[in-house]
């Protein structure tokens, strides 16, 4: 048994954390079954393109408080596309408790011999998404053959009594709210009175960032998530994740005057969104090419792809394509300096 902790400072531990833990033992794992109160669409690519990475020749998961507390429109469609993909290759499913709400944290590891470990506490599927939230989490890793069989016993009856496959469902009605960047460490939600005077101090220096498609960046910008996973020492091998970014600006913007230049001090500055939110980002790399957020490289992906998504433009696991651009109705986005020390104005509204 070992205990599993977020280790966010100051109460930082000795013990591994939840994301670790659950990583390292999909190697050994042909079997993989999960029951948990909430996921987010970000967790459910991402666990996918696990799935996919590490040969797990089956994997159930079971939502079990989406059905009654609703999901996001986008959370929706991306569980039903998990769905598709595990039914049509005969490797799972995807379903949700209905009778009442399950709020567990339930991660069953099998392999030709039956269940060999588990994973209970208070970590939702967003949990193996790192840098998500500062939420601490504590959950317990379970190697003991007997307690690991009975968990998976338990998840399997939770299916059999209480669930349905989420296609079975009539859902149509769904949170209205993008929760993406809410609670997000390293970002701040303004208020109306900074934004609007952020708005008054923008001045005229301002470059237009064009956002490349997968026809130019099938892997790279906005795509790096199709880009080849990171493999570690064990074997396995770790997906890029759904939000990850960082755009390379073309050469002719970098070298206009007032454009933050890599190594310098104006290099890392905070920005505030149209849609306000703060956050720093960074300029970086030969040419001062290299635009992403600091500390995070999801925090620009979850502005600019969340936008996407919420437009209806994107969904999530498809690459970015100028066509979703198009729909999207821009494939630049604004960034202004402003009179305020060390403060810029992006920009990624539309107008229709």
């Amino acid at each position: 048994m070992e205990l599993l902790f977020s280790n966010y400072p100051p109460m930082r531990t000795k013990m591994s954390r939840f994301s670790d833990a659950f990583y390292s033992l999909l190697p050994r794992t042909s079997q993989l079954d999960i029951a948990v109160g909430y996921i987010t669409s970000e967790a459910l690519i991402e666990l996918k393109k696990a799935v996919e990475l590490n040969n797990i020749e089956r994997m159930n998961l079971t939502i079990g408080m989406h059905y009654l507390d609703k999901f996001t429109a986008v959370e929706y469609k991306t569980a039903i596309d998990l769905n598709n993909f595990l039914m049509a290759n005969g490797c799972g499913e995807v379903r949700l408790v209905t009778p009442f709400r399950f709020h567990g944290k339930m991660y069953s590891y099998g392999d030709a011999k039956g269940s060999f470990a588990g994973i209970i506490g208070s970590n939702n599927l967003s949990s193996i998404v790192e840098s998500n939230s500062r939420t601490y989490e504590a959950s317990v890793l379970i190697d003991d053959a007997d307690y690991a069989q009975q968990m998976q016993k338990f998840i399997h009856e939770l299916n059999r009594t209480s669930t349905e496959n989420i296609a079975a469902l009539d859902i149509d009605q769904f949170k209205k709210e993008n929760p993406l960047l809410e609670n997000h460490e390293h970002v701040e939600k303004v208020d109306t009175k900074v934004l609007a005077q952020c708005l008054s101090s923008q001045t005229e220096i301002c470059f237009n960032i064009p956002i490349k498609g997968a026809e130019v960046s099938p892997q790279s910008n906005l795509n790096a998530f199709f880009g080849r996973g990171r493999v570690g020492k064990n074997g396995l091998v770790k997906p890029r994740h759904w939000y990850e970014v960082e755009l390379i600006v073309p050469k002719p913007i970098t070298d206009q005057m007032h454009y933050p230049k890599s190594k310098t001090d104006e290099a890392l500055f905070d920005v505030i969104t149209d849609d306000g939110w703060k956050f720093k980002c960074k300029i970086s790399g030969d040419y001062s090419k290299n635009f992403r957020s600091e500390s995070d490289l999801k925090i620009l992906g979850k502005w600019l792809k969340g936008r996407l998504e919420n437009a209806g433009a994107l969904s999530v696991g498809e690459p970015v394509t100028q066509e979703t651009l198009r729909r999207y109705g821009r494939d630049t986005f604004t960034f202004t300096k402003t009179t305020i020390p060390n403060l810029w104005y992006l920009d990624f509204g539309v107008t229709k």
